[in-house]
């Protein structure tokens, strides 16, 4: 079977040799949509078709789903470690990319959840206040009269106190570290952080400049699957919780991932490296009317089905409220794939390896494989993760890597150095390779570079000098106003 890990390097773009410094970047890949499998894949597929979404936004909020719904029914054991199923997931795109209506459809089946678990939590709220009352009387019952303290002791032990229902919400949008730790006391133990407008949490109280610290730590708890420690000085509020699962699914702008991704302290503090991270390019210009309805696809019918059917199955319960989860194997095959990809990776880690760059994400690219595979042999109902899935999952994971390692380098790069690579990106994707000046004062994107003409020929310039650009047209001055990729 082949290594999905094997090769992580970038491919050169086959129509030209890139200079010493751009071609160290790694290029956008494309989204593996196979290696989600069927069920996840076609889903992934009929969302990004009928919204006219580009395919990593819909990858995204298909797997985000199908992660929360997994991760209260199992968890995997490897060389004695356990692994949650909980996934941190971060989509990138531009405002008006319709990454809100792309995950509406996605995550339909769980709205539906919360909103019947809401009504049921309305029936049981009154049920649990009547039998308060009725506890209540009988509480004060067994303490009068004339009664010895043997008496009245044993009259309180033969009471039932009710128990209250667990709130009913499980998917919270802007929360701070305190109020998803009193969530999980009181609520449900499997919860999602999940918000089409990432920049709120990013930019809210949890993430401010004193609470910043404290809230990477306390996600980085969750992640893991670490107890969690509430104390407070209110009683019965403190509390140490155990079992308790999060997934997160963000959705921002690009200029908000450029903060994000370029803070030292969530870099530092090695959050980010528990992320999987995606950006799309827009199809804005591209979308023309379509009348479909994404609901009624039979593969976005067959995913919510699925998910429904995982949502229904309550997981048990410890008497902590904490989840008793049932362990995920890997068969022999499963195992041979992951250590090989997990060996390869490792290797370029060493200094001067092509991975020495993102090394804190590269470090999680295993376990997030193991996580990703587990969710796969759930939604699959394999009993066991299988060799297919391993592969498929590390498939997965080589490509964040990808992600993360072009983001690093383009990072590392200088402003010029970055901007040359995206008007050459740009005019790399045009038909024929080429483009007038008229042309890229309407049209080049970012739209940044759409400043002046000054600015698009000074990068154009460099490009020419490095032999990646030819001119192909002049005006009447003399200077360049049409460019091509060299062949």
């Amino acid at each position: 079977m082949n290594n999905p890990a094997q090769d992580l390097r970038p491919k050169e773009h086959p129509s030209r040799e890139l200079d010493a410094k751009l071609k160290a970047i790694a290029s956008k890949q494309a989204y593996p949509i196979d290696a989600l499998g069927i069920l996840l894949g076609n889903a992934a597929k009929a969302i990004a078709q009928t919204v006219a979404v580009p395919v990593p936004i819909a990858a995204h909020s298909v797997l985000a789903v199908a992660a929360f719904a997994a991760q209260d029914k199992a968890d995997i054991s490897m060389d004695g470690r356990t692994i949650p199923l909980s996934l941190f997931m971060l989509t990138i795109a531009e405002s008006g990319d319709r990454k809100s209506a792309c995950d509406k459809v996605a995550s339909a089946p769980l709205m539906q959840w919360q909103r019947d678990r809401q009504l049921e939590f309305l029936r049981e709220a009154q049920d649990y206040k009547n039998a308060s009352d009725v506890y209540g009387s009988e509480h004060k019952a067994a303490l009068s009269g004339k009664k010895t303290a043997a008496d009245k002791a044993a009259a309180l032990d033969a009471l039932t106190p009710p128990t209250q229902p667990p709130d009913p919400i499980v998917i919270v949008q802007e929360p701070t570290l305190e109020g998803l730790q009193k969530s999980f006391k009181h609520g449900w133990p499997s919860q999602a952080m999940f918000s089409d407008e990432g920049a709120q949490f990013f930019g809210g109280h949890a993430m401010n400049p004193d609470n910043c610290a404290k809230t990477i730590s306390g996600l980085s708890k969750y992640w893991d699957g670490s107890p969690i420690t509430r104390t407070r000085a209110a009683a019965g509020e403190s509390a140490t919780m155990y079992d308790r699962r999060l997934s997160i699914h963000l959705l921002v702008q690009p200029i908000i991932a450029q903060e994000v991704l370029g803070n030292p302290l969530l870099m530092q503090q090695g959050i980010l490296a528990r992320f999987l991270i995606t950006e799309a390019d827009s199809l804005a210009g591209t979308r023309f009317y379509k009348a479909t309805n994404p609901m009624e696809h039979p593969a976005v019918v067959r995913f919510h089905t699925a998910i429904t059917a995982l949502l229904e199955h309550v997981p048990s319960i410890r008497e902590c409220g904490g989840l008793d989860l049932p362990t995920l194997k890997l068969s022999q095959e499963a195992r041979a794939v992951w250590i090989a990809a997990y060996d390869n990776a490792e290797r370029e880690l060493a200094p001067g390896g092509l991975l020495e760059l993102v090394k804190p994400v590269a470090s999680k690219a295993a376990e997030n494989a193991s996580r990703i595979a587990g969710v796969f042999a759930v939604l699959e109902g394999t009993g066991e993760i299988t060799g297919g899935q391993m592969t498929r999952a590390w498939t997965l994971a080589a490509y964040y890597l990808q992600n993360a390692l072009r983001a690093a380098q383009l990072t590392d790069t200088s402003l010029a150095e970055r901007e040359a690579r995206e008007v050459l990106e740009w005019l790399t994707g045009r038909t024929g390779q080429r483009a007038s000046i008229e042309e890229m004062q309407k049209k080049l994107t970012p739209a940044r570079h759409r400043k002046s003409v000054a600015h698009i020929r000074t990068v154009l310039a460099g490009l020419v000098a490095g032999g990646l650009v030819t001119v192909t047209l002049q005006n009447s001055k003399g200077e360049p106003s049409a460019w091509e990729v060299t062949a």
